[in-house]
């Protein structure tokens, strides 16, 4: 799928890092105990000490940000099922990107705070592209909670006495929740989120096409049918002269 050229603005390293500098200089908090794992989910060891290399080298400003230790990520992408995916290798290269993840998926409230700091603003602009304005950023900001939900379950609103959940989220039918818990990096976060708010705005596209059709149909069935109502009840009326 083609995405919208409005969110392509810092795609040139394809990470969504690489031209922002959102994080600060606290300390490392996380330790990297090894924890068991179903040997099911276990990456190859080749893959594994690589993405530990890469952890070390390229991510460890944003580690610490959001307090994810190289067994946090690797816990997280071998829960989205990367060691039964082709080429997992690709994802030594979205290292950022499994980092960011991980702290997404628990819930890390900077991460997500950073997330739509910078991506936002793009997807506001590609649905409004495809929708009017005020339609199409009301789609955007209900993929973010509906992100959000997919991954970390329904909030609880505060002020509900009942203890329901305050959050509901509209899907298009036939799309798929965007669950950061199933993102394991073969490709750069980006990319993955932007092809599931297009995929999701195209299924909401399709409909609305269907529906006008149906009015159309409906309208062209209505004026082709009242006229020869009229003409059969002309002839009945008292006075007609044919």
């Amino acid at each position: 799928m083609k995405v919208n050229s409005s969110m392509n603005a810092t795609d040139a390293t394809g990470t969504l890092w690489e031209s922002h500098s959102l994080w600060g200089s606290n300390n490392a908090g996380g330790a990297c105990t090894m924890a068991e794992r179903s040997s099911a989910r276990r990456l190859d060891e080749s893959i594994e000490a690589s993405i530990r290399s890469a952890y070390f080298a390229e991510s460890g400003e944003l580690a610490v940000r959001y307090g994810m230790s190289v067994s946090d990520v690797i816990e997280h992408l071998e829960n989205a099922g990367l060691g039964r995916m082709p080429r997992p290798e690709r994802a030594i290269d979205n290292i950022k990107c499994a980092v960011h993840a991980a702290a997404l998926a628990r819930g890390v409230a900077q991460s997500w705070a950073d997330l739509q700091t910078v991506l936002a603003p793009g997807f506001d602009r590609a649905c409004a592209s495809r929708l009017d304005p005020m339609r199409g950023i009301a789609f955007a900001r209900r993929f973010w909670i509906d992100l959000r939900v997919s991954t970390l379950g329904p909030t609880t609103d505060g002020r509900s006495r009942s203890g329901r959940s305050g959050t509901t989220v509209r899907r298009p039918r036939g799309v798929r929740a965007p669950d950061l818990r199933t993102f394991a990096a073969t490709r750069p976060l980006r990319y993955w989120l932007a092809e599931r708010l297009l995929g999701s705005l195209e299924v909401e596209l399709g409909r609305a096409a269907s529906a006008s059709e149906r009015l159309d149909t409906v309208e062209e069935v209505r004026t082709l049918r009242i006229p020869a109502q009229m003409a059969v009840g002309a002839e009945t009326r008292p006075g007609f002269r044919g």
